[in-house]
């Protein structure tokens, strides 16, 4: 899809403040490298597709997989705040 004058662009929240059941993708933008291949090894990357399960310390993200199936993981707050959410 091409963007146009009048397509908004997305917003993007940072984890920590979005609302648990929130759905979306991913943006980890910004992120040093070690916290950019922790992630990655626990099947969080940009454009990854998650659900926001609980708020807090932890936050807790669901990733949601292609074939249907899915893991939850926690996240320091400090981390859910540098991490971008995309929601649907």
């Amino acid at each position: 899809m091409i963007a146009d004058a009048h397509t908004p662009e997305p917003v993007l929240t940072p984890i920590a403040k979005s609302r648990a059941g929130a759905v979306g993708t991913l943006r980890c933008e910004g992120l040093d490298a070690e916290e950019t291949r922790m992630l990655r090894a626990m099947g969080l990357r940009d454009q990854a597709r998650v659900r926001l399960c609980r708020v807090g310390e932890p936050c807790i993200v669901q990733v949601m997989g292609a074939c249907g199936c899915s893991c939850r993981i926690g996240l320091s707050r400090p981390l859910a705040q540098r991490v971008l959410l995309r929601v649907d």
